[in-house]
């Protein structure tokens, strides 16, 4: 009697494997070597995308394998085939008259590229290894679309979105005319048509707007006819509402362009229209601050301010409360004892430093900038080496002179005085400037560096949320949710594609609640449903979850690279067909049975002639 397991490889190239027929060809062929079992022989059905940890035993049924074998279906990940053999070579670890593996696959490379002889705990090169082929009549066109990209600044609410996605050719002919889709929240927004040359890629651009704060669920979907590939990507946009600034100008001009926040709006918003950026800032005199609300911006901006009232200062301690952002420029207004007295010395200080005093010198005098921390999330929007310059080639030619013992700089002349410093109030935050934001004591607002400086000091006091594009992680990767740490000990739901749910308990991680999904099995979007009473982090939010891109290459492993992969385990590859051809077992007890008695009766002979 046989022990035989019989592994079906239930990856997604299975999908276009055989010109599209190579799935079934698989459960075909596995229906055929069930069909051959004898009474007393036992088989087991093994998927290649496992886990290792299922409950697969031999069966000697035929009609409970053939319900196994009809269970069966395409995963959207790769073969995992180390498990797979694994649990085979477990299974066959007990008695058998005979034991024999069989692996019916379209010798993916890829599912053998992560393969390892070492990661197969037990093995036994005595038992019979034979991969059945599933192969193709011919090569079809190969691709798989490679990367989404965001082109635009950000995701804003209303502004221009700008996607590219990046399509690749897996084969050795040009693949012409594919029709490139952009669907977002379920609505077809565009469609473009490109050609990719043989191994080559190609661009489809689409641009797009969003009418709506929050997360959007976004698709890509590529149409060719006879196109082998994963044919569709999913992706989430994060799109921002409009960050509100009001601007407060200590230096106004009846020059608009000689005015104290000339240079710093014209930044936020370089075009000076509502939908054309995600910065909306208001610019009011100091005189006008008294009478203005804090209460729907998100950042506060003083330029060159000279004195702070008593009111003014209890309403920048509640907009700090409250988790708003306040950036404030030195300037040659500004009177050092009225700001050590009101945002120095506060309860809790506003002013991360004392003022000394003020220097300023002739441009001719001026120092360039010797310290830039690139690691905090305030400057993450100057890391391209080409800003790092800019900022490097600026100089500075007056500033406020400040006491900060124990202080780190986010930037630092090259004489080692502060230029940028931060200081944490409440939930809010504070960044000081000691240098002006026009040009009256540095050259920034000239250079390259500037806009994306502005807007990434914004960007970081109004919470660090600019919009963003998220294309996802690959099926069967571990996503981890990180939270407000007040979520500590609550639970959070995930609903996935197929509205499948599960809840995941939040535990402690630093000063985060974290929770970690690993059941991300299927390709699309995943929902996640927050706890109740956190605010804005309570809303659901989404990820999307997409097979790996090099399972749509169909190239296949070599005979010469198999072996070598497997040895010491020999392996015999045959093809699909084959099996169709039918073969038979004889019983040769019977057979061995005469000869050792025919054996024994002439040695016997033998004995006496001789």
């Amino acid at each position: 009697p046989v022990a035989l397991a019989v592994l079906l490889d239930n990856s997604l190239s299975m999908t276009w494997s055989a010109n599209g027929d190579g799935f079934r060809q698989a459960k075909e062929a596995a229906r055929l070597l069930i069909s051959a079992l004898n009474a007393g022989d036992r088989a087991v059905l093994i998927p290649t995308n496992i886990s290792g940890r299922e409950p697969l035993r031999l069966k000697a049924e035929k009609e409970v394998l053939l319900r196994d074998l009809d269970a069966i279906e395409i995963a959207d990940g790769t073969a995992n085939l180390a498990a797979a053999l694994g649990k085979a070579y477990e299974l066959l670890n007990q008695p058998a008259g005979q034991k024999e593996i069989r692996l019916i696959t379209d010798m993916g490379l890829t599912g053998w590229d992560q393969f390892s002889i070492s990661s197969v705990k037990q093995y036994d090169p005595s038992i019979p290894f034979k991969i059945i082929r599933i192969g193709h009549d011919r090569q079809p066109l190969n691709g798989a679309i490679k990367e989404i990209r965001l082109a635009s600044p950000g995701v804003g609410v209303n502004l221009p979105l700008h996607l590219e996605a990046n399509v690749a050719n897996f084969g050795d002919q040009e693949i012409k005319d594919v029709l490139v889709q952009l669907n977002i929240d379920g609505e077809n927004k565009e469609q473009k048509l490109i050609s990719i040359a043989p191994r080559g890629e190609a661009a489809a651009n689409f641009q797009t707007r969003l009418n709506q704060a929050g997360s959007h669920a976004g698709r890509i979907t590529l149409k060719k006819e006879g196109f082998a590939g994963n044919a569709a990507v999913n992706f989430v946009l994060d799109a921002q509402d409009k960050i509100k600034i009001l601007v407060v100008d200590g230096d106004p001009q009846t020059s608009l362009a000689q005015s104290e926040s000339f240079f710093l709006t014209r930044a936020l918003n370089p075009a000076g229209e509502k939908d054309s950026s995600l910065f909306l800032p208001t610019v009011i005199i100091p005189d006008g601050l008294d009478a203005t609300s804090l209460d729907g911006y998100q950042v506060v901006i003083l330029c060159n301010v000279a004195a702070i009232s008593d009111s003014v200062l209890a309403k920048l301690q509640t907009f700090l409360r409250q988790g708003g952002g306040l950036l404030i420029f030195g300037g040659d207004r500004v009177q050092p004892e009225n700001y050590n007295l009101k945002l120095a010395q506060s309860s809790p200080p506003l002013l991360p430093v004392t003022i000394r005093g003020k220097k300023a010198g002739s441009e001719a005098t001026g120092e360039k900038i010797g310290h830039m921390d690139l690691t905090h999330p305030a400057l993450h929007g100057l890391s391209d080496p080409i800003l790092v310059e800019s900022i490097k080639s600026a100089r500075v030619w007056g500033y406020t002179t400040v006491s900060a013992p124990g202080r780190t700089a986010l930037l630092s002349l090259a004489g080692g005085d502060p230029l940028l410093l931060e200081q944490k109030v409440s939930s809010g935050r504070v960044l000081f400037m000691t240098s002006s934001a026009d040009r009256d004591w540095n050259d920034l607002p000239v250079k390259t560096a500037y806009l994306p400086l502005i807007q990434s000091l914004v960007s970081y006091l109004a919470g660090g949320k600019s919009g963003a594009l998220d294309g996802g992680i690959a099926v069967g990767t571990a996503k981890q949710i990180s939270i407000a740490p007040s979520f500590v000990g609550k639970s959070l739901r995930i609903v996935k594609p197929n509205k499948q749910d599960e809840e995941l308990l939040l535990t402690a991680d630093k000063d985060r609640a974290s929770a970690t999904f690993a059941d991300n099995d299927r390709a699309g979007i995943y929902r996640v449903a927050l706890p109740a009473g956190g605010g804005k982090e309570s809303a659901p939010q989404m990820y999307a979850v997409n097979p790996p891109f090099l399972e749509s290459r169909l190239e296949e492993i070599s005979s010469r690279e198999l072996q070598a992969k497997l040895k010491p385990i020999r392996v015999a590859v045959i093809q699909a067909d084959a099996l169709e051809q039918g073969g038979k077992r004889v019983d040769l007890a019977l057979p061995l049975l005469l000869l050792l008695l025919t054996t024994l009766v002439l040695e016997g002979w033998l004995a006496q002639r001789f």
